[in-house]
């Protein structure tokens, strides 16, 4: 499981910064609509990965907590 977070936060990572990169330069032509449709877009992708990520997270964390040691 832990391949599979971590494809997702690669893709997050990836997504963040082609996202900064163009709101670089919708900052500096703010009525680029196209642009920020665009930003927008990728805003939500993110999002997507994010919940990816601690659904991933949270199975990991459940999956650790039902492992029962037994003593010797």
């Amino acid at each position: 499981m832990a391949a599979l977070a971590s494809s997702w936060k690669r893709k997050r990572d990836d997504l963040k910064k082609r996202r900064d990169s163009l709101f670089e330069i919708y900052s500096r032509d703010p009525q680029n609509f196209h642009l920020a449709r665009e930003i927008k877009d990728i805003d939500d992708d993110i999002a997507e990965c994010t919940q990816h990520v601690e659904q991933e997270r949270r199975a990991e964390q459940r999956a650790a907590d039902k492992v029962v040691t037994t003593p010797k």
